[in-house]
C-alpha cells in the first residue's frame, strides 16, 4: 500500500515546479508582448498609409476635375465672415462637431473617393479613420478620436486649400497642382498629428501617442502619390507644406502667413 501511494504522488506537481513554470510563462509573456505590440502598431501604420494613398489620389483627381485647383479652405457663406478649418472637412463623414455656422462640413473630395458628398453615417467615411487615432489635445481632448468629432483623422494640406482667404493668405491666387515643385517632397495629406513633426506642440495640439508612445510620429502622403511613416518633430520641414517652395528660405521670406516657426533640428 505504501509503495502504491508513493507511486501515485509522483504524478502531481510540487510547489517549486509550479512556481518554475509560472516564472517561465511570465518571462515568455514579457518577451512576446513588445513584439505583438509592435506588430499591431505596424498593422495600424500600414492601414493609415493605405488610407492616405487613396485620399491623396482622390485629392489629385478633384484638382484635375476643377481646373487644377484644390478645394477652398474657407466658408464665406455667413454674411461674408469667413470661417476656416485645417482640412478635415474635405474628406470623411460629418462627425459630431458642425461648422462654426452650425452647418455640416463640406466633403468635396468624397466624390472622388466613391463616397457621397457629405455622409451622415460614419461607416460611409471609414477611409478617413486612422486606427491609431486617439484624438488631439486642444482639438478633441485626449481619448476622443478626431474621427468621431471631426469626421476625419486626416487633413489635406491646408496651405494647398487656403488660396487668398483671410489669415491664411500668403499669395493672391489659389494654388493648383501645376504649382508643385519637388512633388516627391511636397505634402498633400497627413495624419492630423503630422503638424507636430514640424511645428510647436502648443500650436498643433498634437498627441504623440498616435503612432509612437514617446515622440511624435505620423504618416504623410506626398504629391507624387507615395506615403511615408516619419518619426520625430521636424521629420518634415515647413517648406514642404508650400507647393512652390524649394527650401526653407522661401518660408522665412513670407510676409503674411500663419505664425508657424521653422525649427532648427540639425
Amino acid at each position: 500500500m505504501k509503495s502504491k501511494s508513493a507511486r501515485k504522488s509522483r504524478f502531481g506537481f510540487t510547489l517549486i515546479e509550479l512556481l518554475t513554470v509560472m516564472a517561465i510563462i511570465s518571462i515568455l509573456i514579457a518577451v512576446l508582448l513588445p513584439a505583438l505590440s509592435g506588430a499591431r502598431r505596424s498593422s495600424r501604420d500600414t492601414k493609415c498609409r493605405a488610407n492616405l494613398r487613396e485620399i491623396a489620389n482622390g485629392t489629385l483627381m478633384y484638382a484635375r476635375r476643377h481646373d487644377d485647383r484644390f478645394p477652398v479652405a474657407g466658408d464665406c457663406t455667413n454674411g461674408g465672415n469667413c470661417e476656416f478649418w485645417n482640412g478635415h472637412q474635405y474628406v470623411g463623414w460629418n462627425g459630431t462637431r458642425t461648422k462654426p455656422n452650425g452647418d455640416f462640413w463640406n466633403r468635396p473630395v468624397n466624390f472622388d473617393l466613391g463616397m457621397e458628398g457629405s455622409p451622415q453615417n460614419p461607416k460611409g467615411g471609414e477611409i478617413a479613420r486612422c486606427p491609431s487615432d486617439v484624438g488631439a489635445i486642444g482639438e478633441t481632448g485626449v481619448g476622443t478620436p478626431l474621427y468621431d468629432v471631426l469626421g476625419s483623422s486626416y487633413i489635406l494640406n491646408p496651405i494647398l486649400t487656403q488660396g487668398k482667404y483671410g489669415i491664411w493668405q500668403y499669395r493672391t491666387v489659389d494654388i493648383g497642382e501645376s504649382d508643385f515643385v519637388q512633388i516627391s517632397r511636397k505634402i498633400l495629406a497627413a495624419d492630423h498629428v503630422g503638424f507636430g513633426l514640424t511645428f510647436d506642440e502648443s500650436f498643433t495640439g498634437i498627441n504623440p501617442g498616435w503612432h509612437d508612445l514617446t515622440r511624435p510620429a505620423a504618416v504623410y502622403a506626398f504629391a507624387d502619390g507615395h506615403c511615408e511613416y516619419i518619426k520625430g518633430r521636424c521629420g518634415v520641414r515647413e517648406w514642404q507644406w508650400y507647393p512652390e517652395a524649394s527650401g526653407p528660405k522661401f518660408v522665412d521670406k513670407l510676409t503674411n502667413k500663419v505664425n508657424w516657426n521653422v525649427y532648427d533640428c540639425e
